[in-house]
């Protein structure tokens, strides 16, 4: 006689294997949106980031203008006049200026430096 397959009833293994698909496809979903997630998230924060360093290049570039405004000669001789500091530019007897020295004096440098080494490594030997 034919079984009825109505009345037949659910393996356990078809079960299971059902819902492990089920379970993947819901993982992979929810890390799908999650990764969704987080590069809005990311992206977000980059143009926070590009926002605040224009604000801070801008204020860097005000900044500077500033600084070469208060630097300059004609600034500095209106705020020592706004002062009453009575300050005058030094004579050209009181400023005294440095050669930057040369190849000569790097070469001088060096013979001096080997000379030291040997003379300790005389030293060294001696002893």
């Amino acid at each position: 006689m034919q079984r009825n397959r109505k009345r037949e009833s659910l393996r356990a293994g078809v079960i299971a294997k059902s819902l492990l698909v089920c379970l993947y496809f819901a993982a992979v979903g929810l890390g799908y949106v999650w990764y969704k997630n987080q590069i809005y998230r990311l992206g977000d924060e980059v143009k926070w980031r590009e926002a605040e360093l224009a604000a801070i290049e801008k204020r860097n570039t005000a900044l500077a203008a500033t600084l070469a405004t208060q630097k300059s000669p004609a600034h500095l001789e209106q705020r020592i006049r706004d002062y009453g500091l009575n300050l005058v530019p030094p004579g050209n007897g009181q400023v005294v200026r440095f050669r930057e020295p040369g190849e000569e004096w790097d070469a001088a440098f060096a013979q001096a430096q080997a000379g030291r080494n040997r003379s300790a490594a005389n030293m060294v030997a001696r002893r």
